[in-house]
């Protein structure tokens, strides 16, 4: 996907939402009329998520451009109770849209039909709840982004002369519970069977943790020399300082082979060390935009064009680590 044309893309898209959402100062709903500010609430799996840095820039600066408000609550670490319990706490100060990355599909179903029963527009972002009557998905196709990853492993393995070897493959991830995870699972394995041969040694869960992703990565290795690939179905483990990998970074030198979900600035840092052969990676700042986006156009009774917003997939390998990098930013967490 050609950057440029993306960024001239959003622009124009930006420009497009501002003629049909000029600044409201009141909005009538029925016989009433609203004086405050429409809001958004935006609950994704934890906040010490990173990745959602650029997520959290985009949905803020599309609603400046929209004059409506967005809020961005959730647990400090990836627990569904808190998120169901927070949303409950939405449903009660009746807000007018919430955006939930399902850290649980099956939990997080009833609580998100209560709020839509509520009359609260309901969207999910990055981590969908298929089942549930939220109003649309905005994010990757993680289906798609899991054959893409297949498809890189098939690629890394037949160039190595391995085709006739069977493999002993790991996958980290970070819970059997979220939907995005899994799909990106079951899209890894449909690409994969009958190309390669594949033992997959164990299931590797980090709970979307940087440092329990790292240290789980390490243990496996220590006890378990004989793996020859890892999919990681997120960057976590490449997070964190290299250093705290060692075990990996020597296997990583040995020839094991590893291909991962996500193309941000400390991920694509670590594959150009050598951490990983072929990157997948997500639009956050789409997901941010579109979401709220939308979820304004639901809110005022305007069509949304479809149920599923898909927000794209970008690749990367090691001819193109380099050259990708400098399109992004360095990460300023605060």
């Amino acid at each position: 996907m050609d950057l440029l044309n993306r960024k001239k893309g959003s622009i124009l898209f930006l420009l497009v939402l501002i003629t049909v959402f000029p600044p409201v100062k009141a909005l009538r709903v029925g016989s009433s009329v609203r004086t405050r500010p429409i809001i958004i609430s935006i609950v994704p799996k934890s906040l010490d998520n990173p990745m959602l840095v650029e997520a959290k820039a985009a949905a803020e600066l599309t609603a400046r451009r929209l004059n409506v408000q967005v809020e961005w609550v959730g647990p400090f670490k990836v627990d569904v109770d808190t998120q169901i319990q927070i949303i409950e706490g939405l449903i009660r100060r009746k807000v007018d849209g919430i955006a939930v990355s399902c850290s649980d599909e099956e939990r997080l179903r009833p609580v998100i039909d209560k709020a839509v029963a509520a009359g609260i527009k309901v969207a999910t972002i990055g981590a969908d709840a298929p089942e549930s009557n939220r109003l649309f998905y905005c994010g990757t196709d993680n289906y798609a982004a899991g054959v893409e990853c297949g498809k890189a492993m098939i690629r890394i393995v037949t160039a190595k002369g391995w085709t006739d070897r069977e493999l002993n493959l790991v996958i980290l991830t970070g819970s059997t519970k979220a939907h995005d995870l899994n799909e990106r699972i079951r899209g890894f394995k449909d690409a994969t069977a009958d190309q390669i041969k594949l033992n997959y040694q164990t299931l590797l869960i980090c709970d979307e943790d940087t440092t329990t992703a790292a240290k789980a990565v390490e243990a496996h290795l220590k006890k378990h020399p004989e793996t020859d690939a890892f999919f990681f179905t997120g960057g976590w483990a490449f997070l964190g300082p290299p250093e705290a990998m060692p075990v990996y970074d020597q296997w990583c030198q040995n020839g094991g082979i590893t291909v991962a979900m996500d193309t941000s600035y400390p991920v694509l840092q670590a594959a150009l060390r050598g951490f990983a052969q072929a990157l997948v990676g997500q639009d956050y700042r789409k997901m941010g935009e579109f979401t709220v986006s939308y979820l304004v156009c639901a809110i005022k009774d305007l069509p949304i064009p479809s149920e599923f917003i898909d927000t794209g997939l970008e690749l990367a390998d090691e001819a193109s680590f380099s050259e990708l990098l400098q399109t992004k930013k360095p990460w300023d967490i605060k």
